[in-house]
């Protein structure tokens, strides 16, 4: 049966566009005083609990400190074990522009997403949480969530991530945060330089290494890094030299290959200078996305039914990384993408000011709007669910 034809549908989507005007208001209020109030990584203590405050006046009962992190939450309503649907609210903001990735948006979307959903369903048929995560921007909050079992007892995971662009998924890369470290003996560089062994000239030669193996990159294999330290003083050799790189790829596969290729490169150099070399990888490796086709296939259906056109952009355009990528093999799970203007760029000042405009409000409306049908109809049909459940790969 198609939940979704005649009258039946009119009806739906009418009933759930009221819900929303009504909430919208609110919600901008919401989006608003997120950005105005910018925390970052790990620091989001008031957004947390402005978010927690605005769900618990609609009826969500509110845990905070989710799985160990003491700025995370889950606000849950309803009493069905199943299906269980967990939308995702990213909090933080980026280190001297504020909420330059539009997290402010984000979790207003999904926040209106769920309040919304929770009036269009009986609480005996379904279970609505809302997940604040924490420590998106350092790639840290979803994963350590994962590992204390907050979303274990979900069916599915959905957001929506404020863009210039229409979008049901994009691909993203697996990344690797890593530390080389070149270690050597300090001498006067004037008057001893042959009792040193320059850990700068090592770490500069590894450098090299790397760009000099670029050619043999495979498509969307990244290494970016800068120099966080480089000695003391021009008189001294340095015999401590450090570098910090984000080491990317399309798949995990492709990134052990890619890090066995900067290991080469920085021991090469440290044979070649007498001096130590060691790479240490930092916080969590961040998995590529895995797009479960069936729920794409959903989500897009509900565009088509809205009449929202998706903009004609190949899913690999402009991909970058994210601690969602975990979560998408853990269960099924939608990152779609809602436009709330077309002139900036990601984690720009531009696009601070972009998520705060009559036009990211708007794309407040239409997130929360499509996202909850989408859970709609998730909670409607056992068997789509059961398929969408069955198109899970994990890693």
């Amino acid at each position: 049966m198609d939940l979704y034809s005649g009258q039946k549908r009119y009806l739906l989507e009418n009933r759930l566009k009221g819900i929303i005007k009504s909430l919208l208001p609110s919600l901008i209020e919401l989006s608003h005083n997120i950005s105005k109030h910018p925390e970052v990584a790990l620091k989001e203590y008031r957004t947390r609990d402005v978010m927690c405050e605005y769900l618990d006046k609609y009826g969500f009962s509110i845990k905070k400190g989710a799985g160990g992190l003491e700025t995370a939450f889950v606000a849950s309503i309803g009493k069905a074990k199943h299906p269980a649907i967990a939308y995702i609210a990213e909090m933080d903001a980026l280190p001297n522009i504020g909420h330059a990735c539009g997290h402010n948006v984000n979790g207003a979307i999904s926040i209106g997403a769920a309040i919304a959903l929770s009036r269009l369903v009986e609480q005996n048929n379904a279970y609505i949480s809302v997940i604040g995560t924490p420590a998106e921007e350092i790639g840290y909050g979803k994963p350590e969530l994962i590992k204390h079992g907050v979303f274990k007892p979900y069916d599915v995971a959905m957001m929506s991530h404020a863009s210039t662009k229409r979008m049901a998924y994009r691909h993203m890369l697996a990344l690797k945060k890593i530390r080389i470290r070149f270690k050597g003996r300090s001498a006067h560089a004037a008057t001893y330089p042959e009792e040193g062994r320059d850990a700068l000239s090592g770490l500069i030669l590894s450098i090299n290494n790397i760009n000099g193996i670029r050619a043999m990159f495979k498509p969307y294999m990244r290494a970016n890094g800068i120099i966080t330290r480089g000695g003391e003083a021009p008189n001294i050799i340095p015999d401590f030299a450090e570098a910090y790189y984000f080491i990317r790829a399309i798949t995990m596969d492709e990134l052990e290959e890619l890090m066995q290729w900067i290991k080469q490169a920085v021991q090469g150099a440290a044979q070649a200078t007498g001096t130590r070399a060691e790479i240490i990888e930092e916080g969590y490796t961040q998995y590529p996305f895995y797009v479960n086709k069936n729920l794409v296939s959903l989500y897009a259906d509900v565009l088509d039914t809205l009449k929202l056109k998706q903009t004609e952009v190949s899913p690999y355009q402009g991909i970058g990384s994210s601690d969602i990528g975990q979560l998408s093999y853990l269960l099924p799970t939608l990152h779609t993408y809602t436009p709330i203007g077309t002139k900036a760029h990601i984690h720009t000042p531009a696009f601070r000011r972009l998520a705060v405009s009559s036009s990211a409000d708007k794309g407040i409306a239409e997130g929360a709007l499509v996202l909850a049908l989408t859970g709609y109809r998730l909670i409607k049909n056992p068997g789509l669910l059961k398929q969408i459940k069955q198109a899970q790969k994990p890693i």
